[in-house]
């Protein structure tokens, strides 16, 4: 895969343009929320009470202003809040929700600006390092990233602002070109594929994305450094022609036992004080635990990524650009 196209870097930077449309709803649709296909936990989302509907939209990149006139409620990855200004979202107004939230979900909530009442923090998952087994690389951190011996052999994820992100954590300078260097393509989405190849040595992708194949596969081990990773966050949002206020009861059955235990083995971690609990920890493996519950000091150095302001967006599209590797000599 060549280079990231200057429309790919616009969307995964932020710079998507508004995309919500108020619209007309009729006053007897059954209420509907609308998620991208893998975004919300199946097992969540089978237990949607009626008469709420699903509906699983195109990848979230596809998503037309009609579709989302539709809805009553959207869920969509963190990624995407940039495309959605708060004077086009509702209030989620429920306070009861919001006072459970954990010090990462107040956090990410805190650097969001006009929208910071405007979306809710549903689950989330830390971004990894996936690599056949080798005990003695993992050892290194996110440094590993930049080991001689992944050269052109890791696979990172198709969003320029995580991959400098991940680059400012390397010591920023020059870490982002020396990053790019080692990347065989940009492809979370089939990253898994890419390694199980013996294409690429390492893969960067969240932790739910990979955590049934880790059950599956010895081999393989993935590795959240010390220093914290960047966290990839499931969020609800309610635009602005919704009529419906957000299902607080099933939010707080996807928060409690059981269904919350059974959605920790699947890589998913509950944004309110109480995860973390023993009784969460025990659904998961010793070898998977420290995955999703690190050490208390592990977990407050992860860190989130809001949208950019457009100064910033700008920038950082400057940054992307002059960072690229240069093309081999004929």
């Amino acid at each position: 895969m060549g280079p990231l196209s200057r429309r790919h870097v616009l969307q995964m930077i932020g710079a998507t343009g508004t995309v919500l449309l108020a619209g007309c709803r009729p006053a007897t649709a059954a209420p509907t929320m609308m998620a991208p296909a893998g975004v919300l936990p199946k097992l969540w989302a089978d237990a949607l009470p009626k008469p709420w509907r699903l509906t699983l939209a195109p990848a979230q990149q596809d998503w037309t202003p009609a579709d989302q006139a539709r809805a009553d409620l959207l869920v969509m990855a963190d990624g995407w809040l940039d495309a959605h200004p708060a004077d086009k979202l509702q209030p989620i107004a429920s306070e009861p929700l919001f006072s459970q939230l954990d010090g990462q979900a107040k956090a990410l909530l805190a650097d969001l600006g006009a929208l910071q009442d405007r979306v809710l923090p549903l689950s989330v998952s830390p971004w990894v390092m996936l690599l056949r087994d080798d005990p003695a690389m993992t050892q290194k951190g996110w440094s590993l990233l930049l080991d001689s011996s992944m050269a052109g052999r890791v696979v990172l994820p198709a969003s320029p602002r995580l991959v400098m992100s991940l680059a400012d954590n390397l010591g920023g300078g020059q870490a982002l070109s020396a990053l790019r260097r080692q990347v065989l393509t940009y492809d979370d989405r089939q990253a898994t594929n890419w390694l199980l190849k013996g294409e690429a040595k390492l893969v960067v992708l969240p932790l739910n994305r990979c955590i049934a194949l880790l059950g599956r596969d010895p081999r393989l081990r993935a590795v959240l450094p010390a220093s914290g990773a960047p966290l990839h966050w499931t969020v609800l949002l309610r635009p602005e022609a919704s009529r419906e206020p957000v299902p607080q009861s099933w939010v707080e059955q996807g928060w409690g036992d059981p269904l919350r235990r059974r959605l920790v083995q699947q890589g998913w971690r509950a944004p309110i004080a109480s995860s973390g609990a023993m009784a969460d920890q025990n659904a998961l493996s010793a070898r998977l635990r420290p995955l999703l519950f690190p050490s208390a000091d592990t977990w407050s150095r992860c860190w989130s990524l809001p949208p950019l302001l457009p100064h910033d967006r700008s920038a950082l599209e400057e940054l992307w650009r002059d960072s690229a590797p240069e093309p081999p000599s004929r």
